[in-house]
């Protein structure tokens, strides 16, 4: 197997990893919110009095931060994962001594502009029209990583090879 072959090979597997934390995450924050965590009290009498509202909305306050709390840390956990696998990418691929060649640089763009696509459009369709800013908030790190931490250097390699032939 040659290089160019390892070096598409190790970019796709990683934005394919990146690919199922998005539409992963995308599904469990829309379990999440579909459905209550906790359930709703029924009649809730103490002394006499009528506490139903006040549990009804504590309970709707722990839903709601629970909802909060997973969201923030599923686009957090996304995006750490997203910049470590760009720098590994960046890291593994992108070598001193290798020369990058014109189909490499189509491959990379292509496959980060597909593979994104395809992370947000299956987001949509696993959790619904109604959850797009959620998919959204969850698939963006890839693209941007990939393209500013990878792409841009292997393109700046390749016309740097350029200027020397």
């Amino acid at each position: 197997m040659n290089r160019s072959m390892a070096k598409r090979m190790i970019l796709a597997a990683l934005s394919i990893m990146c690919c199922v934390f998005s539409i992963g995450y995308s599904r469990e924050i829309y379990a999440l919110m579909t459905g209550p965590f906790i359930e709703d009290p029924e009649k809730i009498i103490v002394d006499g009095a009528d506490f139903t509202p006040v549990a009804e909305l504590a309970v709707s306050g722990a839903n709601g931060f629970i909802i909060l709390f997973s969201f923030g840390s599923y686009v957090m956990i996304t995006t750490i994962f997203a910049l470590i696998s760009a720098l590994l990418s960046r890291i593994f691929i992108i070598r001193k001594n290798y020369n990058v060649t014109l189909s490499d640089i189509k491959f990379s763009k292509w496959f980060i502009i597909i593979s994104s696509v395809f992370a947000f459009i299956a987001g949509i369709i696993m959790t619904g029209i109604k959850f797009i800013p959620y998919a959204a908030a969850l698939s963006w790190q890839q693209p941007l990583f990939m393209f500013l931490i990878y792409y841009l250097p292997l393109k700046r390699k390749f016309n740097e090879f350029l200027k020397t032939d």
